[in-house]
């Protein structure tokens, strides 16, 4: 049959694998879906931090606007102040101006004379204040600088004395060039400062104003005072006349990392600088981080799920295919090993849903072997293509039974043709799924040494003739058919005369050369269509069957009992005046059953006997009362 189904691989090993894939594949899906995640969050923070940067710019820009056109109306006043001046070779009563509102209010100016004092003043009362160890008027007494200059926050005198001030000074020269003054305008921090636009600013964030080489003049944050205090642990640097950078947390005090913006203010030694923290560029987008991480979290737990239920299923559905493969592998062996013949029945319906044809799915070598076609022409081959029409009509009936019952079995004889010899067959069948499994299994043995048990239990082993035991079934039989054929049945009752002796002379073995000699002589005597049968002993029986009177059947025994006289056959016995004595009884004349007519004819038996035997006689009603009493001897 060959070896039992062996699985290819190790598996422990196939489960490492699946165990392997499966992790691997987790692993690879939570290593993706982390990195999207992550550079999902690097790129919107990349894009946040530049929109920090641009909200800096922009901080910027709006601002510089603002100082530029701020600090040009305070240059704007000194100029005027200046132009006046020089033009008048005296200062203008700035008290009288600065009351009917000529000048601003946030500003303060006023005018210095060579000695540094006041000369004139927005506030009457600074008139001859002194100046002169002020740090700007010893700047424009030495220095022939036309520009205006602008002084670090410091407290202010006389009528600002205890603010903080920023002070704008120009110098003014008389007519031949020579230091005759300084023009003075002073404004409160607040002035300078962007407090319109604290509400675009985050904690951390500032917008300052400073000198280009300098300390800032006004800082503003989103919720601390206006103030001149720096965010920078040194003076910060800026080359170029705008722009915008990253910085860490070094060049700064809080140690926070920001996006810096700066713009120059044109024709004015200032610098307007923006700074936005990088946390508060972010800041807005915690939440949606925090979703992402969690989205990615979750992801990954439910990948492991998956992963290990998925896993174990895999294997669990590995084992079930290779216990389902080893069951189908080894049912093939087995049945290509049998001696059986297998198919797998496909059935071919028509549209009413009849069976209009078969097909072989599958089938073991037997099967084709019985067939006398290939195996691998006998796949796939339908009925109508292996055998005639009226053998698949029979077929097609018998397994469309088979499907509507679910199971069928019944034995079948194949008469000798081209393809196998003639024999008997048992067919199994069994309905699977929408289609039928079938077994043929050669039975012809099985069946020839069963029909052989049967005759040796209804022969005689002695003489081949039927026994005793075949007579009790075929008898009933008989006189059921002569009843409906309205035919009458003779039993002859033959029994040898002598045989004791020759049992007690010559012994059993001669006694049996006898009983066979007597079989023989009873065959020839028969017709094909009569019956013979030994009872036993020296006891036999003959069935003469569709009699219309006894006058055949008394034929029948004057010929017996010719035989017995004449036959060389019964020569060696002559000395013990072999002979046989014959009773004849009828159905329906002379009894109604089996059992009453064999008694009938045994009663004519013993008639033959008391006549002197070699005789036969047809048995008598009235002789019978009169004749020998006992049971009968059944054989029912």
């Amino acid at each position: 049959m060959g070896s039992v189904f062996q699985p290819d691989g190790d598996p422990l090993h196939d489960k490492r694998s699946i165990v392997s894939i499966w992790l691997g594949g987790a692993l690879l899906v939570i290593l993706v879906t982390w990195l999207v995640v992550l550079i999902k969050i690097s790129y919107d923070l990349q894009e946040l931090r530049s929109r920090g940067a641009e909200r800096a710019t922009d901080l910027v820009l709006t601002y510089a606007e603002q100082v530029q056109r701020t600090v040009k109306e305070i240059d704007q006043i000194a100029l005027t102040i200046k132009y006046q001046w020089q033009n008048s070779l005296m200062p203008l009563d700035l008290r009288d101006q600065y009351e009917k509102a000529m000048h601003h209010t946030p500003t303060y100016p006023g005018t210095i004379g060579i000695d540094g004092k006041v000369i004139s003043s927005w506030w009457h009362a600074a008139v001859g204040l002194d100046f002169g160890a002020v740090d700007f008027f010893s700047y424009h007494r030495t220095s022939n600088d036309p520009e205006l200059r602008i002084s670090e926050p410091s407290e202010g005198l006389g009528g600002l004395k205890g603010k903080e001030i920023i002070r704008f000074t120009r110098r003014v020269n008389d007519a031949k060039g020579n230091f005759s003054g300084i023009v003075l305008v002073s404004t409160a921090p607040s002035y300078l400062a962007s407090i319109n636009y604290r509400d675009e600013l985050h904690e951390g964030d500032f917008v300052s104003l400073r000198l280009v080489d300098g300390p800032p003049l006004v800082t503003t944050t989103a919720n601390g005072p206006v103030n001149s205090v720096s965010f920078f642990s040194r003076t910060p640097q800026f080359e170029s006349n705008e722009g915008v950078r990253s910085d860490s947390g070094e060049p700064f005090n809080d140690q926070l990392g920001r996006y810096v913006a700066w713009k120059k203010i044109k024709g004015y030694p200032l610098v307007v600088v923006a700074a936005v923290t990088e946390a508060s560029a972010v800041k807005s987008y915690a939440g949606t981080k925090a979703a992402y991480l969690l989205f990615a979290t979750i992801n990954t737990a439910l990948v492991i799920l998956v992963a290990v239920f998925g896993g174990s299923t895999h294997i669990k559905n590995r084992e079930r295919r290779l216990r389902a493969e080893r069951v189908r592998m080894t049912f093939r062996l087995a049945v290509e090993g049998a001696h059986e013949a297998f198919y797998m029945i496909d059935l071919i319906r028509a549209p009413d849903g009849s069976i209009r044809d078969c097909s072989i799915e599958d089938c073991n070598e037997r099967a084709a072997k019985m067939n006398d076609i290939p195996q691998s022409q006998m796949i796939g081959k339908r009925f109508s293509e292996l055998y005639d029409e009226s053998t698949v009509e029979k077929l097609l009936k018998l397994y469309d039974r088979c499907y509507n019952q679910g199971f069928l079995e019944h034995e079948f004889y194949v008469n000798e043709n081209s393809q196998h010899q003639a024999g008997w067959f048992l067919r199994r069948a069994v309905r699977s799924g929408e289609g039928i499994a079938v077994t043929v299994r050669d039975i012809t043995v099985a069946k020839l040494h069963e029909e052989n048990q049967i005759k040796l239990g209804f022969t005689d082993p002695l003489t081949g003739l039927p026994n005793r035991r075949w007579l009790n079934d075929f008898l009933p039989d008989a006189l059921l058919r002569a009843r409906t054929t309205h035919k009458q049945l003779a039993l002859l009752f033959i029994d040898l005369d002598n045989f004791k002796n020759i049992n007690d002379t010559l012994g059993h073995a001669a006694g049996d050369e006898l009983l066979i000699a007597a079989a023989t002589c009873f065959r020839a005597a028969l017709r094909s269509v009569d019956h013979v049968a030994r009872l036993g002993g020296d006891e036999f029986t003959v069935i003469i069957e569709n009699q219309e009177s006894s006058a055949g059947a008394e034929l029948i025994a004057e010929e017996l009992i010719r035989m017995f006289a004449e036959s060389e056959v019964f020569e060696r016995w002559k000395t013990f005046n072999v002979r046989c004595s014959i009773g004849v009884a009828l159905f329906p004349a002379h009894a109604a059953d089996a059992s009453s007519l064999l008694r009938c004819a045994d009663e004519a038996m013993y008639e033959a006997k008391a006549a002197g035997k070699g005789c036969y006689r047809v048995f008598n009603q009235l002789t019978a009362d009169h004749g020998r009493t006992g049971d009968p001897r059944s054989v029912v």
